[in-house]
């Protein structure tokens, strides 16, 4: 028993790896078919064709044009019927199985059945063909998601509540105008119809009850479909709301308006966890009111980060926008951080297009505020310095030599660590000068410093002067800031 183990776990393996062969070989057939079922041309033609088709059935049903033009209205949707089934028949070749393929198209190829002459054998496969109609709230949901950048958020669910709510009542109006209008019947015109079929909706409720089978089956769908539309409002609201009122709890109850003093982030990336972490943990602005102003703010991602936003305020506005750089209080502010923000379709050159926008409207604003930018490319540093901005960050320039010294010698990764992230037990940071220093040497500064401080001096900057690092030795003037590595508190 233990020697035939092996063989029938080879066994299970070479099925296995034959299963996998099987599905590569399955997703590598038609690759022109998928290519074009791919296009958004392709896409885009069978909703417009789906929406005529649905126009064709509504004037077909309300006689705007009288009975003589339903020869062409047969000979018009019979020509798209056949598209239809084309289209079908092209999925259908692209799909894995043919379970996956009625699972998802059933209700297309259900609606399809009645369009065609041969299975027209009486007045209730009319109701069939009403289908159609969500057949199109399906396609439009599965075919608009491919199009997301075009409709965001809460709009694209309001969207799909509002097409699915439009096909209920074209579903009933159509129903009730082919069942239940007659001038022997309660409903007379295709607009009682269409308000029967709407307060049907509405209030689940039917004053008159049916009198033929096919209303009545019109009716108890309508019912179903009246349940689901306030099952679907009513998530929809409550989830709003419970948005709403979770991001007022996560973030501080501020207004921007009383804010003096505080920091402004605009943009929205992975560098904002490590800001607002970093500035946690930095005694001078661990209390520190910030502003993120952006369209992609997203405080829960920041909260299962374990970051704290008590004292956050969001603003969703465009950044690059005078009104809302106002709105963030940039008057008031103190530090200004511009971040590359990733959006749709936008190059690097997009992206520092709006960075360099936004960090000029800052220093017009506010000269006084100390403006921070994150860039793609190096070349666009001169501008911002001669616009005032006091520091550019290039994308991956410091964490490219670092990534190269790390790699020449791996001891100067905890160096870099202990120094840059105020949770470690050192910290690089400014001081001011002594007052025993001014007019001292460098090397006196560095043993007073050492001995009085347990600091090591490595830096100084002069407000005339860019930093100087491991300066050479000279005279301390008053003015003078001293960078030291220290340690935490």
């Amino acid at each position: 028993m233990c020697e035939r183990q092996p063989t029938f776990g080879l066994n299970r393996m070479k099925q296995h790896l034959k299963n996998d062969e099987a599905t590569r070989v399955e997703r590598r057939k038609y690759p022109t078919i998928r290519k074009i079922i791919g296009n958004p041309i392709f896409d885009f033609s069978i909703i417009g064709l789906i929406l005529f088709s649905v126009l064709l059935l509504v004037l077909e049903s309300f006689e705007f044009f009288g009975t003589e033009c339903t020869p062409k209205f047969d000979a018009a949707n019979e020509l798209i019927t056949l598209i239809f089934i084309v289209e079908l028949s092209l999925r259908w070749l692209i799909s894995r199985s043919n379970r996956q393929f009625v699972a998802e198209y059933w209700l297309d190829i259900l609606s399809l059945l009645p369009l065609l002459r041969v299975f027209r054998l009486g007045r209730i496969f009319r109701l069939v063909r009403v289908l159609r109609l969500f057949s199109i709230a399906l396609s439009l949901q599965r075919r608009i998601t491919f199009f997301g950048w075009v409709i965001e958020g809460r709009v694209f669910e309001a969207t799909i509540l509002l097409g699915f709510m439009t096909s209920a009542l074209i579903f009933g109006t159509l129903g009730f105008v082919h069942f239940e209008v007659g001038p022997d019947k309660d409903l007379k015109t295709p607009g009682d119809a269409f308000w029967k079929a709407l307060f049907s909706l509405l209030s689940n409720q039917y004053a008159e009850y049916p009198t033929t089978l096919g209303g009545r089956i019109v009716l108890a769908t309508m019912s179903i479909l009246g349940v689901s539309v306030f099952a679907m409002l009513t998530g929809t609201v409550s989830a709003i709301m419970m948005e709403k009122f979770k991001e007022r709890a996560m973030q501080s109850s501020v207004i921007p308006e009383e804010l003096s003093g505080h920091i402004v982030i605009c943009g929205f990336n992975n560098k904002v966890p490590i800001l607002m972490r970093e500035f946690a943990l930095d005694s001078h602005n661990n209390d520190v009111d910030i502003v993120l102003v952006s369209l992609q703010v997203d405080l829960e991602s920041l909260r299962n980060q374990q970051i704290r936003t008590d004292r956050v305020v969001v603003i969703k506005e465009d950044f690059t926008k005078m009104d809302t750089l106002r709105k963030a209080g940039i008057l008031r502010a103190r530090v200004a951080i511009i971040l590359s923000e990733i959006g749709e379709n936008r190059s690097t050159e997009d992206i520092d297009a709006r960075t360099m926008l936004a960090a000029l409207s800052i220093e017009k604003l506010n000269p006084q505020v100390r403006t921070c930018a994150e860039m793609y490319h190096s070349e666009y540093t001169e501008h911002l310095k001669f616009g005032g901005v006091d520091s550019v960050v290039i994308q991956g320039e410091v964490s490219g030599a670092l990534l190269a010294h790390v790699a020449l010698d791996e001891g100067t990764l905890p160096f870099f660590r202990d120094l840059l992230s105020p949770g470690h037990k050192n910290q690089l940071s400014f001081i001011e000068l002594p007052p025993e220093l001014v007019g001292k040497t460098l090397q006196d500064a560095v043993s007073w410093i050492y001995s009085n401080r347990k600091a090591i001096l490595v830096g100084i900057k002069s407000p005339e002067k860019s930093l100087e690092v491991n300066p050479h030795d000279r005279n301390l003037n008053k003015d003078d800031r001293l960078m030291v590595i220290q340690r935490n508190a």
